[in-house]
C-alpha cells in the first residue's frame, strides 16, 4: 500500500493540470491516453472519457483492482479522512470532547444500543438464594470469578425481550472450578419481575449483559 500513495499524490496533481488543459484545448486536442506506471501497477486514464466529470475520475483512481487502498491511504495521512472501518478512527475519535456533534451522535447510538454496543449477551444460570443470603432488590451477587463482579448487568429473556431488569453486581461467593453455581442470584422481587414468578427448584435460564454507562 506505501508504494502507491506517491502514485496517488502525483496522479491527483497532473490530473488537476491536464484537466485544466483539457477544457482550454477545445475539440482540436490530441486525443491519447495518460499512462502512469509504478511497479507492477499502472494507471491509465484516458483523457477524454474519464476526464469528463469527478464521479468517472475518482472512480478511475479508487478502482478496486489498482488503487484504491493507496488513494485511502493518502486521505488518513494527508488529510486525516478515515475508512469507518480503519481501526486508526478509533485514536482519533478519541480525541473528541463531549459537546463535539460526532460525540453527541456516538452516545445516541450507545444508548440505543447500535454499532459497537448491540447487545454481546451470554447464556446465565438464575439463581434465588435462601432469605440470609438475598441481594437487596436491585443488586445481584454473582461469582467473584467472572466477568458481571462490580458491574451493572442487565438481565433479560431471549425469547421475551420486553422482560428485563437493570442490577448492580456488588455482592459475590466463590465458584471453584469443577462445580455448577449460578451465574447469578437474584432477590425474590427481582426473580418475579423478571420471570413472573419466584418458586426455583434449582436455576432458571436467561440471558445477561454488561452494561457500560
Amino acid at each position: 500500500m506505501s508504494s502507491v500513495k506517491p502514485l496517488v499524490i502525483a496522479v491527483v496533481s497532473l490530473l488537476v493540470g491536464l484537466g485544466a488543459g483539457w477544457g482550454l484545448s477545445g475539440t482540436e486536442a490530441k486525443r491519447t491516453d495518460i499512462r502512469w506506471s509504478y511497479g507492477d501497477a499502472e494507471l491509465v486514464i484516458d483523457l477524454e472519457k474519464d476526464l469528463a466529470d469527478d464521479e468517472t475520475l475518482l472512480g478511475k483512481i479508487f478502482s478496486r483492482e489498482y488503487s484504491a487502498a493507496g488513494a485511502q491511504n493518502w486521505l488518513r495521512q494527508e488529510q486525516n479522512l478515515y475508512h469507518y472501518t480503519d481501526p486508526a478512527l478509533a485514536q482519533q475519535l478519541g480525541n473528541l470532547t463531549f459537546d463535539d456533534p460526532a460525540a453527541r451522535e456516538l452516545r445516541e447510538l450507545r444508548d440505543r444500543r447500535q454499532g459497537p454496543w448491540a447487545y454481546q449477551a451470554q447464556e446465565v444460570r438464575i439463581g434465588v438464594p435462601e432469605r440470609d443470603y438475598q441481594p437487596q432488590p436491585g443488586h445481584a451477587n454473582v461469582c467473584e470469578s467472572g466477568i458481571f463482579f462490580r458491574n451493572n448487568i442487565e438481565v433479560f429473556l431471549p425469547n421475551q425481550p420486553e422482560r428485563r431488569i437493570l442490577l448492580e453486581a456488588s455482592g459475590r461467593y466463590s465458584c471453584p472450578e469443577g462445580y455448577r453455581f449460578p451465574d447469578i442470584q437474584l432477590s425474590r422481587d427481582d426473580a418475579l419481575r423478571l420471570f413472573g414468578y419466584n418458586n426455583f427448584s434449582k436455576y432458571e435460564t436467561a440471558a445477561a449483559v454488561v452494561v457500560q454507562e
